[in-house]
């Protein structure tokens, strides 16, 4: 069969045109490859850019309503995991903020760990307008993150609190990450903190009413005939602001017994008895009366009590313990620790009922009595069992002696073998007897 030469110019171009595709491949893939490297690279920042951005929104939502966790109240030693003063909370709502913060900003390669400026650095500023306190803003052109100075702060109810998010972006393209590793991101929030303190606020505008004093020289007009109609109600405006201060004592009383209570009772070690007591009335008490009732531990007695920094008087080796007569000032709206401290307790700790009964009184209002009660379990004292347990042990060096004595019965018991080799020496008595026939058949044989 012959090849016509029409068909084989369409093999060659054929051969031409694959040739022409390769090569246009080659020239565009560098350029598609470059594309959809771009295209990821900016979806991994966009999506950096939104978790940044919802961080930031988590944390200003979180910071305005005046929560915090509990948990970081232990940091200030408090077993029963409260803060007792402000301080203490807002030193617990920075760290819950942030938290707060952490979890709206998932699905981002960070560590806090690491320095600003390079990849991954991740940081998150709380800061507020309160007096004293400074914001700085972030630069991204230096990634230089956002400063609160001189400390952070999570502003009062009133103040413009802000949480700001800084990120590093690490760039995963190495055409790109070779001349630009990282990409600055930031989000910044503000929000006005709203008032979760209402109940510290409500007592401040009793203040208010003593300006009502004024209106009480408004008095003397009263001897004009024409106008003793008209200071009527002025009167009377002046009966009710006296009597709103006269209600002051009257009211405050009844809230008191409430406002003042033992939060919280303890034991610290192995030999004394804590109790935390809150007075959150503005007014201050003092401590008068005391007794701690307990249950009697052998040769354990009680030292002293102490509260909140002053001694006083409790030796006692029986139970109740009973003091009186002791002032002791306890400031408003603080709080303070009560402290018993037991000499002679045993060697595993004072245990049993502690039962504190304490009486306050408020000059010129009345007087408050709060009690608090905890109960220790006795600590097992496994420690003596075991030391004894171990004592024993030498009895196992002791079975070992034994053993030696097996050594002489062995060597008693081989002893008589050689007696089996002297029955061996009976078999030459056999050859002794067959030797002299066999002599005297051999010559017959030959001669034959």
């Amino acid at each position: 069969m012959t090849i016509l030469p029409a068909s084989r110019s369409t093999l060659g171009r054929r051969k031409r045109f694959r040739g022409q595709g390769l090569v246009e491949f080659a020239l565009i893939l560098p350029v598609m490859l470059v594309v959809i490297f771009v295209i990821i690279e900016l979806a991994r920042v966009l999506h950096a850019w939104l978790a940044v951005e919802n961080g930031a929104r988590f944390g200003v939502r979180y910071a305005v309503t005046g929560e915090f966790d509990e948990a970081y109240c232990l940091i200030y030693g408090n077993p029963d995991g409260q803060c007792w003063t402000r301080d203490e909370e807002d030193g617990a709502r920075i760290p819950s903020i942030k938290d707060t913060a952490r979890a709206g900003s998932v699905a981002i390669l960070r560590d806090e760990t690491l320095l600003p400026g390079q990849p991954r650095f991740y940081k998150i500023t709380v800061c507020s307008n309160k007096p004293g306190v400074v914001y700085f803003p972030p630069d991204s052109d230096t990634s230089t993150p956002a400063e609160c100075q001189p400390t952070e702060d999570p502003g009062g109810p009133g103040d413009r609190v802000s949480v700001t998010v800084d990120f590093d972006h690490p760039l995963i393209v190495p055409i790109i990450s070779s001349w630009w590793p990282k990409l600055h991101l930031t989000a910044k929030r503000e929000g006005i903190v709203e008032q979760f303190r209402v109940a510290r606020v409500v007592g401040l505008p009793a203040t208010i009413s003593l300006p009502s004093f004024t209106p009480s020289d408004t008095l003397p007009p009263t001897e004009t005939s024409t106008s003793t109609i008209t200071l009527t109600p002025t009167e009377t405006r002046t009966e009710t602001g006296t009597a709103t201060i006269t209600r002051t004592p009257t009211l405050t009383p009844t809230p008191d017994c409430s406002n003042i209570y033992i939060s919280s009772m303890w034991i610290s070690g192995d030999d004394e008895v804590r109790a935390r007591v809150v007075n959150n009335n503005a007014a201050d008490a003092y401590l008068y009366w005391t007794r701690l009732r307990w249950d009697d531990l052998p040769y354990g007695y009680v030292d002293w009590f102490r509260f909140p920094d002053q001694y006083y008087d409790g030796n006692d080796s029986s139970s109740p313990t009973t003091v009186a007569d002791t002032w002791v000032w306890l400031g408003g709206e603080s709080n303070e620790t009560w402290r018993a401290d037991f000499d002679g307790e045993p060697p595993e700790g004072i245990y049993g009922s502690f039962t504190l009964t304490l009486r306050l009184e408020y000059p010129g209002w009345g007087t408050c009595e709060i009690s608090r009660s905890i109960w220790r379990a006795r600590p097992p004292t496994p420690t003596p069992t075991r030391t004894a347990t171990w004592g024993p042990s030498p009895t196992r060096t002791r079975t070992l002696t034994p053993r030696p004595s097996r050594t002489p019965t062995r060597t008693a018991t081989w002893g008589p073998s050689p007696t089996r080799t002297k029955t061996h020496t009976i078999g030459p008595t056999r050859t002794r007897t067959p030797t002299d026939e066999d002599v005297t058949n051999t010559p017959e044989c030959l001669d034959c």
